[in-house]
């Protein structure tokens, strides 16, 4: 079996159940096998951003031979960027839930759809997102409109022609409001805010009355 198909199989087994991939890859590298360490150790790693599974000297390593041209990266190939993020906002349009199957047969189910959350400038920004395998589960209820909270690993994508297309691989979800709730708060504070109107229009009125009455006493 050569690298790509290995790549393959790997990125396949990271789809189908990302967790059991990362317990396992710590179990070969340090030779743990007790699976409640094994899902410690998987909670602390999710935990902390900063934590990578390979050590910071690869990436010391591939940066001096880019510098001895050793590496020489293809333009011509879709550039890759990874980064985690949490994400919070609304989802936009419908759950899409589908079946799909691997190169070995196996089926295993993939959930897509978009959120609207907003930038620190106030601006809407819409973000598509994937999850795969057991991430679906929480996945499966959701609906147009209702409040949720992302946590995953972003996939910048810049094609040939410059244009950047960007997907979210869901690591965890967590659904914060319904949109049934969503839209309770929103009647909460429209009348709220219809009292507060009519009690500053009632108050208007009875200055007036009192304006007209002193007029007419006079």
């Amino acid at each position: 079996m050569e690298y790509k198909d290995i790549r393959e199989n790997l990125e396949e087994m990271m789809n189908d159940n990302y967790t059991d991939f990362i317990k396992a890859l710590v179990s070969i590298e340090k030779g743990v096998n007790d699976e409640k360490a094994l899902e410690e150790v998987y909670v602390l790693y999710m935990n902390n951003d900063t934590t990578g599974l390979l050590s910071d000297d690869f990436d010391y390593m591939i940066d001096d031979m880019k510098e001895q041209d050793k590496i020489v990266e293809n333009t011509n190939e879709l550039e890759e960027k990874d980064d985690l993020i949490n994400l919070v906002g609304n989802i936009v349009g419908k759950v899409e839930n589908l079946e799909r199957e691997n190169a070995n047969g196996e089926k295993f189910k993939v959930s897509n759809f978009s959120i609207v959350s907003k930038d620190d400038d106030g601006n809407k920004v819409y973000t598509n997102c994937s999850a795969y395998g057991d991430k679906t589960k929480d996945l499966e209820n959701l609906k147009q409109g209702d409040f949720v909270k992302i946590f995953g690993q972003v996939k910048t994508n810049i094609d040939s022609n410059g244009k950047e297309h960007k997907n979210v691989r869901i690591l965890s979800s967590k659904l914060l409001k319904a949109k049934e709730q969503v839209k309770s708060q929103d009647k909460d504070k429209k009348s709220i805010l219809g009292q507060i109107k009519s009690f500053n229009t009632d108050d208007k009125t009875r200055s007036n009355k009192k304006d007209h009455s002193k007029g007419a006493e006079r």
